[in-house]
């Protein structure tokens, strides 16, 4: 269990530093599209779309790490006056509900994106640009099937504190 808990945590930070890497094309895309409008009077009609599309894979397929890291909103009023083994049947339950939407998603999204594949499906955004979209879809099921097995991971974490025969405060 050891063993496979390290190894999804290591593959949702290996993910996670990746999509941080978007972020650097989205920095210079808006950069060039505000110094072309506002210095050169001309509008960059891919430039909106291209970012849109950048910070949304880093949002997504950072998710697992971000799950990882524990940076998700969370709200521990009740935490903070419970045991360390209610805190962990807590988590446990809902790593549970994570596990159960990511799943849904996987599912609703994959079959999403393929009828959006098969039709070649083009941005509703009517630019001049007009990019097609479905591979973008793609990043909805895999981001979440990312989150949901680093959310196996965490709920194996713990079950095991949950299992532990000490007490931690």
């Amino acid at each position: 269990m050891d063993n496979f808990t390290k190894t999804i945590d290591k593959i949702s930070t290996a993910t996670g530093k990746a999509a941080s890497y978007f972020l650097i094309p989205v920095i210079l895309t808006v950069f060039y599209s505000v110094v072309m409008r506002y210095c050169f009077n001309d509008i960059v009609h891919w430039a909106f779309e291209v970012s849109l599309f950048l910070y949304g894979m880093f949002v997504m397929v950072g998710g697992a790490y971000t799950l990882k890291v524990r940076s998700h909103v969370r709200v521990d009023i009740v935490a903070g006056k419970l045991s360390h083994k209610w805190n962990s049947f807590l988590d446990f339950i809902s790593f549970l509900c994570i596990i159960v939407v990511c799943c849904v998603v996987v599912y609703l999204g994959s079959k999403w994106a393929w009828i959006s594949t098969l039709q070649l499906e083009r941005s509703v955004r009517q630019t001049p640009f007009d990019p097609q979209i479905w591979w973008y879809k793609w990043f909805i099921p895999f981001s979440f099937a990312l989150v949901g097995v680093q959310a196996v991971a965490e709920a194996l974490t713990a079950f095991r504190n949950i299992s532990n025969k000490k007490e931690e405060k």
